[in-house]
């Protein structure tokens, strides 16, 4: 499954990555999820036949150009490349200058120095030897572009446009900068790159003791490509907030790759086509046990860095992309619980973002495919518990275009009572009711950075809508429950329906054309986020709310608005004797879906504003339903009757709720 994000025009912003495995993740083909078992679960998706990259070589007027992935530094101080700029559709072409590397750097400044480089390579000695003292104060010169790959001045490497020259007596050479662009540095060439990344190139930084990082070198290929992998074992035990602990061990295996066209115009503002893009493959063996009172979460116990900045060759020029991602441990739980789970998980995914002069950037999540087996489990108290491994990452090119995204794939467990199963158990011991469900977010935030492809800058961070999906995995139920379960459901309508609601399955579509989410039966609106199309449905205080009858009607233009609650907002309201089960979003409208409520509701209410950040309870059941986004929540013996709502300055396209009214239930 391949899911369009978001287009944004030239003016906006890029893409691309990140991901990992899971603690006790999961993903599945459908919402429904896989088909129930009692030992052993797999879900599974497929991941769709790469599409052919933008800027595919063999374009009419276009020159292609090998491609390759640069073997990992060996220690020294890589060469910079002195070029002459692009002309019409020939690329970059190299000049006479000596054997030089970029020793200082100053990117708000403008300035850096260039001083002879080191001989250690063939090609570095004979320019050495060549070269006439003082060559390299005649060589460089204003109008010329310096690439350099990573070095220790410019560590994410520097793509820069000589507008001044001044040489030193030791050798060195001092130039005054502005940035420059790709399209100055490849012309209209094509270039096509898909490869995985050497474990050799990333720098890994533990964040807890306990851990071990591994890499699996692996046989390397004079094209780039790699058979290794990044890896990491865990022994460690945690704090938890209100002074439990949680005990992590395992291992978890990556296998990163990296994502890169380009094909360029006949000008040097911007490019016709474009990609920027990052997979990464995930095998865990994982393991974890706690006790979790009270509402725990979401706690993210961050387990590694990872960076790197491999450079592409495009024909003899280096282009530098900067990849950086974070692994968390997170858990997070509603209730009061003791854990100890142990799984195998296996998976993929694949973020990029394609260019397309005109239209702009569009970024495309392929959520690939994955399998989780638990091993042992065995769980016992009365909560709703969530564990995963989150990935939060960027990319970008030279430092300055890219996305920041986070993806995790998770199980979350409902349990009132105890669940014992392991492998040894040909059937799981279950006192009182237990559900398992899979489900996978992904959110980001595009960093609107454009300048090496020539696009405006905006220096605000613009969101992306999100993608989460959850499903249903198994449930067992033996025994006495001593209390119900109290259900908490994400929904998400960024990208298609998320009708959790069996009847309205089985009616006419409530609001054609419009995206919507509905709640499951007996379940009600409790919260909203802002910037993303994410809520939140719960039965929590009073369940099976809604009328036998199943009556409902849908609002947009605020026909049941009887005072101003939200002044300068439009607003869209339940009429009395209803509440909230759904939202749509039309553009710049939003609706709400009004259930009949099967008992008298209560008339005290508040407004509830949270466009500037979290608003939630103290206690806010359901975890965090739209990660980096602002939510809204009402109180627990409260439903949301109305929302209000307008569009973001950076968002025209689409409206965003900005409040909510809560209304008491009884």
């Amino acid at each position: 499954m391949t899911v369009r994000k978001l287009t944004l025009s030239a003016a906006a912003t890029t893409t691309v990555l990140l991901l990992c495995g899971s603690i006790l993740g999961a993903t599945s083909a459908t919402a429904a999820g896989p088909a129930p078992s009692t030992t052993n679960t797999t879900s599974t998706t497929t991941v769709p036949a790469r599409a052919e990259a933008p800027g595919s070589p063999g374009a009419p007027g276009v020159a292609d150009v090998p491609t390759t992935l640069a073997p990992p530094s060996t220690g020294t101080t890589p060469e910079a490349t002195v070029v002459r700029p692009a002309q019409g559709s020939a690329p970059a072409t190299t000049t006479a200058a000596p054997a030089l590397a970029l020793s200082s750097y100053d990117p708000k400044a403008g300035t850096a120095v260039l001083a002879p480089a080191g001989t250690e390579s063939a090609a570095g000695a004979a320019k050495a030897e060549a070269a006439p003292s003082g060559s390299a104060a005649t060589a460089v010169q204003p109008g010329q572009l310096i690439d350099s790959p990573p070095t220790p001045a410019a560590p994410h490497g520097a793509l820069v446009a000589v507008t001044g020259v001044q040489p030193a007596a030791d050798g060195t050479v001092a130039v005054t900068t502005r940035p420059a662009t790709l399209p100055e540095l490849l012309g209209a060439t094509s270039a096509d790159l898909h490869s995985a990344i050497s474990p050799a190139a990333f720098e890994v930084k533990p964040w807890i003791s306990g851990l071990q990082v591994t890499s699996d070198l692996g046989p390397t290929s004079g094209s780039g490509s790699v058979s290794g992998g990044l890896g990491l074992s865990a022994d460690a035990t945690v704090p938890l907030p209100g002074g439990s602990s949680a005990k992590l061990s395992g291992s978890v295996a990556l296998h990163p790759a990296v994502d890169f066209s380009y094909r360029g115009g006949l000008g040097l503002i911007d490019p016709q086509q474009a990609r920027i893009g990052f997979t990464l493959g995930a095998h865990a063996d994982w393991h974890v046990s706690a006790a979790l009172t009270g509402s725990t979460g979401p706690v993210r116990i961050a387990l590694a860095s990872y960076s790197a900045s491999p450079v592409v060759m495009v024909g003899v020029l280096p282009v530098v992309i900067n990849l950086a991602f974070t692994l968390y441990a997170d858990i997070s739980a509603d209730g009061t619980v003791t854990l100890d789970a142990e799984q195998a998980y296996d998976g993929t995914w694949g973020v990029h973002s394609d260019y397309v002069k005109g239209p702009g950037w569009t970024t495309t999540t392929d959520p690939g495919t994955s399998t989780v087996s638990p091993l042992h489990l065995d769980l016992r108290g009365s909560a709703t518990a969530k564990a995963g491994l989150l990935a939060e990452a960027s990319v970008a090119l030279y430092d300055t275009v890219g996305v920041k995204a986070s993806i995790e794939p998770y199980l979350r467990v409902a349990v009132n009572g105890s669940v014992l199963l392991d492998a040894t158990h040909p059937e799981p011991e279950v006192n009182g009711t237990i559900a398992l469900y899979g489900g996978l977010d992904i959110n980001g935030a595009l960093m609107a950075r454009l300048v090496v492809l020539g696009t405006p800058i905006l220096e605000q961070d613009l969101p992306f809508l999100a993608f989460h999906r959850e499903w249903p995995i198994t449930s067992w139920s033996a025994g006495q429950s001593p209390v119900p379960l109290v259900n908490w459901t994400t929904l998400s309508a960024g990208l298609i329906d998320d009708n959790q609601s069996a009847y309205l399955r089985t009616r006419p579509d409530w609001d054609p054309s419009a995206l919507k989410a509905s709640c499951p039966d007996g379940t009600r609106l409790l919260g909203l986020a802002h910037g993303s199309d994410n809520g939140l449905c719960s039965d929590v205080t009073r369940a099976n709310l809604w009328g036998a009858n199943h009556g409902y009607v849908v609002d947009h233009g605020g026909t049941y608005v009887n005072t101003d609650w939200a002044p300068g907002y439009a607003k869209a309201q339940c009429p009395a004797g209803s509440f909230v089960s759904g939202y749509s979003r039309n553009g710049r409208t939003i609706g709400v879906l009004c259930a009949e409520s099967a008992t008298p509701l209560g008339t005290a209410s508040r407004t509830l504003w949270f466009d500037k950040g979290d608003n939630r309870p103290a206690v806010a059941g359901g975890g965090d339903f739209a990660y980096g986004f602002g939510k809204g929540q009402c109180a627990d013996d409260e439903f949301v009757a109305g929302v209000a709502y307008s569009q973001p300055w950076w968002q025209l396209w689409a409206a965003r709720p900005y409040a909510l009214l809560c209304q008491k239930l009884a």
